[in-house]
């Protein structure tokens, strides 16, 4: 994923599987605290391992970790699929 893609409020999914597969909602995206130059991404863990906290990353780091952005259908998390641009 490309990190100029990273959306506020959004969510995203790391595109794993069992218990690996995590959820995280964006909540900001601020310079990093020990590297101002930097752009760090905080989220909220939705889904998956240390559910309910909070983490920041470097944006690189994210669009490292994010597969694709994922939306709420009822019980069920579903891949936006992004049209083709071009």
């Amino acid at each position: 994923m490309n990190g100029l893609e990273i959306k506020l409020a959004a969510t995203y999914s790391n595109g794993e599987f069992g218990k690996r597969w995590a959820v995280w909602q964006v909540l900001e995206i601020r310079p990093c605290d020990d590297e101002p130059e930097r752009e760090c991404v905080v989220c909220k863990v939705l889904v998956g391992s240390h559910r309910r906290a909070k983490i920041a990353c470097t944006r690189e780091e994210f669009a490292r970790w994010a597969r694709y952005e994922v939306v709420r259908n009822e019980n069920v998390w579903e891949r936006i699929d992004t049209p083709p641009q071009g």
